[in-house]
């Protein structure tokens, strides 16, 4: 109800108010701001702000913390103002007006500021850091904020390339046509690196609508993309885990080998993976032994029992092995899947040692491995095996489809049971209702 939860309530004048709410059941709820001038407007938007729950007075209706309460004071104010301006105008006060207010309120030296794609691009990294990814409504992930970084770095060869700086208003189905072409041309990047650098131009272009800047109507069009291809990967079977078991070589390879088998069994990304020691074990009240940890991609905490080939290493050493870089961990499993008899030819990516840009090709099986081949072994060792549930438990996959499509299968199930219940026995229960009708 707005009784309870309104603050910070702005008279406009006698007819319109400025009312501020939190919406949500989250821990960091989304502040909301209602609009009313009587019979002319009653809108409500997102202001973009969030509040941790904790931080705010639901009696006073108000944050407990100056800074954002003073920010929002002085929102109001401009929404004010704004109104002023507008309302005798044939501006139509409505929801894209109320939006666009809090944007040039967000950035009232927008029009003294770079519109350069590149500027923009590095100001959208930046604000990242203290966003909350609406899925998970935790803040994103470093990870996602350093894709960035990549982006940002073709895009100032592509503008070197073009001996020119492109500016938002630049950005349409041209400069994609020729971005495209570039980056696959000249750079000779695979469609999938394209198609990520297409989407966050794509997203900074409309984040820089948000705020006011003039975009091209073709960066909403559903040419401005570049399709995905299909990835190619290779997985450890549990044959060759065996296999690798067994290798026997110098300490930091042996060590090596611990933390892929490790990995196979556990479904960690090789950041997670390295951050693993004693602390992370811990024993139900059954006396089973577990290991608990929080992905650092998408601070969801994930608990797996231990694998007997995890125990053995646990027992062996009474720690996890000694951390390693993720550079040196892909380097040393690539000795140990070679020495461990991994060589049969196989169709894979990876990266040229020499140019280091993807290729496509044949090679031996112990060439594509690396660190993020663990995290693929787990989850296509267990697919039909384990139920997808269990083992979106453990990888964090959101839905289905996205496990599905991480281990490369086809949801095509259904046809097996459809066929299996369609060739089974009919049941004898039918044949005895047929034979009683004949007899009536």
């Amino acid at each position: 109800m707005w009784g309870k939860c309104l603050s910070l309530v702005f008279k406009l004048s006698i007819m319109a108010t400025v009312k501020f709410r939190i919406k949500g059941e989250t821990e960091l709820l989304t502040i909301y701001v209602r609009l009313r001038d009587g019979r002319n407007a009653d809108i409500e938007v997102s202001t973009g702000y969030v509040i941790s729950k904790k931080k705010w007075s639901v009696a006073k209706g108000i944050p407990t913390i100056g800074q954002l309460k003073n920010t929002l004071d002085k929102l109001s104010i401009k929404i004010a103002e704004s109104l002023n301006t507008d309302k005798g105008t044939a501006t139509e006060i409505n929801k894209d007006w109320l939006h666009l207010v809090i944007a040039k309120y967000k950035n009232e030296s927008i029009e003294q500021k770079t519109e350069t794609l590149i500027e923009l691009v590095k100001e959208y990294q930046t604000e990242m850091k203290t966003k909350i990814n609406p899925k998970t409504k935790k803040p994103i992930s470093q990870s996602t904020i350093r894709n960035f970084n990549t982006t940002l770095m073709r895009l100032a060869q592509f503008e070197k390339y073009k001996k020119k700086p492109y500016l938002i208003s630049d950005i349409d189905l041209t400069f994609h046509s020729e971005f495209v072409k570039f980056e696959r041309n000249v750079l000779q990047l695979s469609q999938n690196s394209i198609n990520k650098d297409v989407k966050q131009i794509k997203t900074v272009c409309l984040d820089a609508s948000d705020k006011g800047f003039s975009i091209s109507e073709q960066v909403r069009s559903r040419k401005f993309n570049a399709p995905q291809e299909k990835t190619l990967f290779v997985t450890i079977t549990e044959n060759e885990i065996e296999l690798i078991k067994k290798f026997k070589g110098s300490d930091y390879l042996q060590n090596a080998r611990d933390w892929l088998i490790i990995g196979c069994w556990t479904g960690c990304r090789v950041n997670d993976l390295m951050q693993l020691t004693n602390d992370n074990l811990l024993i139900k009240p059954q006396g089973q032994k577990f290991i608990r940890y929080t992905q650092s991609k998408t601070n969801k905490q994930v608990d797996l029992p231990i694998h007997s080939d995890v125990n053995e290493i646990l027992e062996r050493l009474g720690n996890f092995p000694r951390a390693i870089s993720d550079q040196r961990f892909n380097e040393w499993i690539k000795i140990v899947c070679r020495e461990s008899g991994l060589i049969q030819e196989v169709h894979g990516t990876r990266q040229n040692p020499q140019t280091h840009k993807k290729e496509v090709g044949t090679f031996q099986k112990w060439q594509l491995i690396r660190s993020h081949t663990c995290r693929r072994s787990f989850a296509t060792n267990h697919y039909d095996k384990l139920s997808n549930k269990l083992i979106m438990a453990v990888t964090g996959h959101a839905t289905e489809l996205m496990l599905i499509n991480y281990v490369g299968e086809t949801e095509n199930t259904h046809l097996t049971d459809f066929l299996t219940l369609w060739n089974a026995p009919k049941p004898t229960e039918v044949k005895i209702i047929k034979m009683n009708h004949k007899e009536a």
